[in-house]
């Protein structure tokens, strides 16, 4: 019985993405800026909120596509991510460029913290920008 309610359980609505997108964004600010003014950006944590509160927005703006769930939804998802590996490849390449070529140090959790914000970002970017575009 549960596992029928909990099947029939539909996406939230947009409002609830707008709500989440407006806390998280308020959350990632005041990380931003006492990493900042403690003259400790990036530590990487508050690189992961921002990258957060980005995807929340742009679930928002995508839950027209996604509540349908139709074969357009799938087309960006499909396009989003073929485009989004060859942005992760020149992300990559430039990271790796700019490590060889300037003094820039950064820790590993800092490295890592920096190509997941990225890449969350970009993958639901990428989608709005498809979503727009077909």
């Amino acid at each position: 019985m549960a596992v029928q309610r909990f099947a029939a359980l539909k996406t939230p609505g947009k409002g609830v993405f707008t709500g989440l997108a407006i806390y998280q964004t308020a959350v990632a600010g005041l990380f931003v800026l006492s990493s900042v003014l403690a003259g400790k950006f990036p530590v990487g944590h508050e690189l992961l909120l921002a990258s957060t509160a980005i995807m929340l927005w742009c679930l928002s703006a995508l839950h027209p596509h996604f509540a349908a769930d139709d074969e357009r939804w799938r087309r960006i998802r499909e396009r989003g991510m073929f485009y989004n590996y060859f942005i992760l490849l020149v992300f990559l390449a430039v990271l790796l460029t700019v490590f060889a070529l300037t003094p820039l140090e950064m820790s590993g959790y800092q490295t890592v913290s920096v190509i997941a914000s990225f890449l969350i970002s970009s993958v639901f970017i990428t989608f709005v920008v498809l979503s727009q575009r077909m």
